[in-house]
C-alpha cells in the first residue's frame, strides 16, 4: 500500500470515529447552554485546564514514547516490550498523582476532589491505550471506542442534566465514564493485561522513553501556558462567568478538530515510519506541510458563515456574549494544529527538545500579551494572545527545521486565505444574512476549485470501487 493511500485509509477510519462523537456533543450544546450556568461551566473549564498540565506532568507523556518506539520494532512481541515499560513507567505515575491527591484532601478544599481525581486515572490510561492500539495497528478499534466513549459521555450527560437534574458535576462524571468505556473497548482488542510479564522489563529501554518522553512533558508544561493559560487569566481577573462564556466559544472549535484530528493522527502515524528513513524527507516534509496549512485555512473560511448562521439555533441567551469571540478563537485553534503538525516532524526525527525551545517562547509571547490587553480588551485579549503565541511557535519551528530540511513554504497561498480570512471577519461582524450567505457560497465554489485535483480522485476512486462491486 502507497503512503498516500494508506494515510487516506487511516484518515477515514480516524474521521469516521470522531465524528459521530464530535457531531453529538455539539449539537448538545443548547442543553448545557440553557441548563448549566456560566459559572459552572467556567468552574468544569478552569478543572480540565489544570488538569491538561497536571496529567502530563506526572505521567511525564510515556504515552508518547509508546507510538514512536514501537515504530522502531516490526516484531509484536517487542511492541509489548515497549508498552509494557511505559506502562511500569504510569504505574509509578499513578501512586505520585493518588499520594497528591489524598494530601490535597486533608488540606485542601477542592469542589469534587474525588471526580477530578478519578477523570486524571481516566486521562492517563485513554492516552496510553489510545498510542498502544496506534501503534499496533487497531486503528478500526480506536475509532471504535472513540465512538463508544462519546455515547458513553454523551448519553450520560443527557440523564444526568435532563432528568436528574445536574449540573457542572454531570460534565466531570461524564467525561469519566466516556473515557473509562474507551479503555474498556481498547483492552478487549490489545489484551493488554494478559501480556503483563516482569520479563519484558528493560531497563535500557525504559530510559529511553523517558529521556524522550521527559522533554515533551516539560512542552506540555509551557504548551499549557500557551494555550490554556489564559483561561484561568479570565477566571481570576474577569470571573468563572467569563470563562464560562468563552469555553463556549471555544466549543466551535470542535469542527476544526473533527477533521483536522483524523488528518493529524494519520500524518503523525507517516512521519513516525519517516522518521527511521534517510531519503525523500525534505520532498514530503515540504508537501505535507503546505498542503496541511491550506486545507486549514480553507476549512476556516468556510467556518465562519457557518458559525454565523448556526450561533443563534445552538447557543443559549445567556452565553450569546460567546458570538463575537468566535472567529479570531478558530484562527488561532488553526494555528495551533498547525504548529502541532510541525511538532511532530521533529518528534519523528526524536528532537523533542526543540518543541520544548519553541514552545517556551511562545508561552512567554501569550502570557505578556494576554495580561497586557485584558484590562482594555476583555475576554478578547486571550483570543490575540493565543494567535499571537502559536504563531511565534510556528515562526521558530519552521526557521529550526529549515536548517536541517530546507523547506519551501507557500508564503503566498497563507497570505492570500488570511486576507479572505480578514474580509469573511468583516462580514461576519457587520453583514446580515443575505451577505454572509453570498459569502459562503464564494468561499465554497473557491475551495472546491482550490481541491478539483483531490476532488476528482476520490471521486474517480468511488466509481471504481462500485464498479468493482459491481462486478
Amino acid at each position: 500500500m502507497t503512503k498516500a493511500k494508506k494515510f487516506l485509509k487511516s484518515s477515514f477510519i480516524y474521521f469516521v470515529g470522531n465524528i459521530l462523537t464530535k457531531i453529538i456533543s455539539f449539537f448538545l450544546l443548547p442543553m448545557y447552554t440553557n441548563y448549566i450556568p456560566t459559572g459552572g461551566m467556567g468552574y468544569y473549564d478552569v478543572i480540565n485546564t489544570y488538569m491538561n498540565i497536571i496529567v502530563p506532568i506526572v505521567s511525564v507523556t510515556i504515552w508518547a514514547a509508546i507510538l514512536r518506539y514501537c515504530f522502531d520494532f516490526e516484531n509484536r512481541d517487542d511492541k509489548y516490550k515497549v508498552i509494557f515499560n511505559a506502562m511500569f513507567a504510569l504505574f509509578g505515575s499513578v501512586i505520585i498523582y493518588s499520594v497528591a491527591a489524598i494530601i490535597l484532601g486533608f488540606v485542601g478544599s477542592i469542589k469534587y476532589l474525588l471526580l477530578i481525581y478519578l477523570m486524571g486515572i481516566a486521562m492517563m490510561l485513554q492516552n496510553c491505550y489510545s498510542n498502544m492500539v496506534r501503534a499496533l495497528g487497531y486503528n478500526v478499534t480506536f475509532a471504535a471506542s472513540g465512538v463508544v466513549g462519546g455515547l458513553v459521555n454523551c448519553g450520560s450527560n443527557v440523564v444526568m442534566i435532563l432528568f436528574l437534574h445536574m449540573q457542572e458535576e454531570s460534565l466531570f462524571i461524564a467525561l469519566t465514564l466516556g473515557l473509562f468505556a474507551q479503555v474498556v473497548v481498547m483492552e478487549s482488542k490489545v489484551k493488554f493485561l494478559r501480556h503483563i510479564s516482569f520479563q519484558l522489563y528493560n531497563k535500557r529501554l525504559l530510559v529511553n522513553m523517558l529521556r524522550y518522553s521527559f522533554p515533551l512533558a516539560l512542552n506540555s508544561t509551557c504548551f499549557w501556558f500557551l494555550s490554556s493559560y489564559d483561561k484561568i487569566g479570565i477566571s481570576r481577573i474577569l470571573g468563572l462567568e467569563a470563562n464560562g462564556i468563552y469555553s463556549i466559544a471555544g466549543k466551535y472549535t470542535y469542527i476544526v478538530g473533527l477533521v483536522s484530528d483524523c488528518f493529524a493522527l494519520a500524518m503523525q502515524e507517516m512521519l513516525y515510519s519517516m522518521g527511521n528513513q534517510k531519503e525523500g524527507k525534505t520532498e514530503f516534509y515540504t508537501i505535507t506541510s503546505n498542503y496541511y496549512i491550506k486545507f486549514l485555512m480553507y476549512g476556516l473560511l468556510l467556518l465562519l458563515p457557518f458559525v454565523y448562521f448556526t450561533f443563534p439555533i445552538l447557543i443559549g441567551k445567556g452565553y450569546s456574549a460567546a458570538f463575537p469571540l468566535i472567529p479570531i478563537y478558530l484562527l488561532a485553534t488553526v494555528e495551533n494544529v498547525y504548529s502541532g503538525f510541525l511538532g511532530d516532524i521533529f518528534a519523528a526525527e526524536k528532537k523533542t527538545t526543540a518543541v520544548f525551545y519553541s514552545t517556551v517562547v511562545a508561552a512567554g509571547v501569550n502570557v505578556a500579551v494576554f495580561h497586557l490587553l485584558v484590562g482594555t480588551m476583555g475576554v478578547q485579549a486571550a483570543n490575540i494572545a493565543l494567535t499571537l503565541g502559536f504563531l511565534a511557535n510556528i515562526i521558530i519551528r519552521i526557521i529550526i527545521l529549515r536548517k536541517e530540511f530546507p523547506l519551501t513554504i507557500d508564503y503566498k497561498m497563507f497570505l492570500f486565505t488570511l486576507i479572505l480570512f480578514v474580509a469573511g471577519s468583516w462580514i461576519y461582524f457587520t453583514q446580515g444574512k443575505l451577505v454572509n450567505l453570498i459569502w459562503l457560497i464564494a468561499i465554497l465554489v473557491l475551495t472546491i476549485y482550490e481541491f478539483r485535483d483531490i476532488i476528482k480522485r476520490m471521486t474517480a476512486a468511488i466509481r471504481a470501487k462500485i464498479l468493482q462491486i459491481k462486478n
